[in-house]
């Protein structure tokens, strides 16, 4: 049986978080009452993400009281301006940052690994014939399930590659004659 919104779950409702006299979120698993439900679900033996899932919460959901979301932000607030904030704006180097993320990018992870990938692929594309599309008279290159694009898209359009209608070259892609 699947629950819908609403519907008992547990020591709660389905879909929806409740909210304890204290001011805490109630626990689906075993009703207790934290402020931050992210790090009690793991007693469950259940990540965040878990929970929210089994429980037809969001995603976005936030697994945090009101009270605790409130003195976080504050808290939050208050850095801003101070004398730590002004210390770690003047260490901080976006560019170097970036920079550095750059080199890391242009880096290969695992050579070896990718090395050994690329020769296998190469091997394997250079023992393959090219396909072409099945529809007799067509000849244009396979795209997938034995057929070009367009006798695909008409499959998947009407159930029919409707093989009597013939298909119209190009108008400004690859392989296309242009006029001038």
């Amino acid at each position: 049986m699947t629950l819908q919104y609403g519907d008992p779950d547990g020591h709660g409702v389905h879909g929806q978080l409740t909210t304890g006299a204290d001011g805490g979120l109630i626990c689906h698993e075993c009703g207790a009452e934290r402020q931050f439900l992210g790090r009690h679900v793991r007693e469950h033996g259940m990540s965040a993400d878990q929970y929210r899932e089994r429980h037809g919460l969001g995603r976005a959901t936030r697994l945090v009281s009101a009270r605790l979301h409130a003195t976080l932000s504050t808290k939050g607030l208050e850095r801003v301006g101070s004398p730590a904030w002004a210390r770690f704006e003047a260490a901080r180097d976006p560019d170097a940052a970036r920079e550095e993320a750059r080199q890391a990018l242009k880096e290969p992870l695992r050579p070896q690994s990718v090395q050994s990938w690329t020769k296998e692929a190469l091997a394997a594309a250079q023992g393959r014939k090219k396909r072409f599309c099945e529809v007799p008279g067509c000849g244009r290159p396979h795209a997938a399930n034995g057929l070009c694009r367009t006798h695909r898209e008409r499959l998947k359009r009407t159930g029919d590659v409707q093989a009597h209608i013939p298909v119209r070259p190009r108008k400004g892609g690859p392989g296309s004659k242009k006029e001038s």
